[in-house]
């Protein structure tokens, strides 16, 4: 009941922004469920509020022009991998993303991280990735926390806000169109998802201020970003670790536990049987539940919850958490010798690149470096 009266206040707060907001050319967007009436559960789902996204071919909806920008508020729960914004992307909303040509804004976040100090912007031709530019947080971004977004592409000019604040501004003509924007994820959670389109003459460095872009931060967007953030190679090593953490970690890892939902499934009809069998209503109320609940992929509720939970679900939860914590384990243990070999790489290219008397391009490569150790350690 708490959680139907929090979603339906968010709800309603979210009209409102979308009433007051619209007078700014910003459109709220994917926050209702009639909004969401053309995806399915497995893609999405709203929960408290917050907009979860699953593995899919991303949540897009039509692009009326291809000047424009896209923001979201991104949430950094636990699971969350790959959040990201996209816009101009070609062929049709069930067109599969290896298919498509689009910008993109991700975080490389991947199973085990509990935080991050960048992300990247992306030209994504056929499911190959083009680095346009790295985008540094002010403030690393960390599990509980969340930070807004903003991807605007106006001819060749894009730029990336985080926070307001203009972090990145590149000039590429890869994609001059594109009918479709929206989210996209592994496994994310959104809210305040707006889009707006801007007339064709608009000049990049000269949009008007908004909520979201205040005056001191358009007024910037004259300044390029220092070439040290847009270290191209330093994107592609990352890009190259993060296709291998998703092909050998998040793949595995989704694969594995889906298995386990089935067999969690299965485990509970056989359970669900047996209590009806026994005329224990209580019991078989709430296995019907659970049911429900796998199959509309809904978040299993906090530990804690579980002593006041009757058997034979209590069992069942018990080996279900077990079972999914060895999974989390075992992907933790193959994405280590992963890790090693980029801190290597990014080791190496420290070195070339002060062999080549390019100090502060190593020296960004260092905090990089330093960066992705640090997140290895938090727990």
């Amino acid at each position: 009941m708490k959680h139907r009266l929090l979603l339906g206040l968010a709800l309603i707060t979210l009209s409102a922004q979308a009433q007051a907001q619209d007078k700014d050319g910003w459109k709220t967007i994917l926050a209702t469920k009639k909004d969401l009436k053309d995806f399915t559960q497995e893609q999405v789902s709203l929960e408290d509020g917050l907009l979860r996204v699953h593995a899919g071919n991303g949540l897009m909806i039509p692009q009326p022009s291809p000047n424009g920008a896209i923001r979201a508020r991104f949430h950094f729960r636990e699971g969350t991998n790959f959040p990201q914004l996209r816009l101009r992307r070609s062929g049709t909303a069930d067109t599969r993303p290896q298919d498509t040509d689009y910008y993109e804004f991700i975080f490389m976040i991947s199973p085990g991280q509990t935080s991050i100090q960048q992300g990247i912007l992306n030209f994504k031709l056929k499911g190959r990735a083009k680095g346009l530019g790295i985008v540094p947080l002010a403030e690393p971004f960390v599990m509980g926390g969340h930070v807004d977004v903003e991807l605007s592409a106006i001819g060749e000019h894009l730029q990336v806000l985080i926070n307001g604040k203009v972090a990145l501004e590149v000039s590429d003509s890869s994609l001059a169109t594109g009918a479709f924007w929206g989210v996209a994820s592994g496994l994310a959670w959104f809210s305040n998802i707006q889009v707006r389109t801007y007339p064709p003459g608009t000049m990049p460095g000269k949009l008007a201020p908004t909520a979201a872009t205040p005056a001191k931060a358009a007024a910037a967007t004259s300044t390029l970003t220092p070439a040290k953030s847009n270290d191209l190679r330093l994107v592609q090593l990352q890009e190259a670790y993060a296709a291998a953490i998703e092909r050998e970690v998040t793949l595995p890892h989704l694969e594995a536990v889906k298995a386990l939902d089935a067999k969690y499934a299965a485990a509970l009809d056989r359970a669900l049987e047996g209590t009806t069998q026994a005329g224990n209503l209580d019991a078989a109320l709430a296995l019907r539940t659970e049911k429900k609940r796998v199959q509309e992929a809904a978040p299993l509720p906090a530990d804690g919850k579980d002593k006041d939970v009757s058997e034979p679900l209590n069992t069942l939860r018990l080996t279900y958490r077990n079972t999914l914590s060895q999974l989390t384990a075992q992907g933790a243990q193959r994405q280590q010798p992963l890790r090693e070999k980029f801190l290597h790489a990014l080791d190496a290219y420290q070195d070339e690149l002060t062999r080549a008397k390019n100090l502060d391009g190593a020296l960004e490569v260092r905090k990089f470096r330093e960066a992705e150790a640090a997140s290895a350690k938090t727990p």
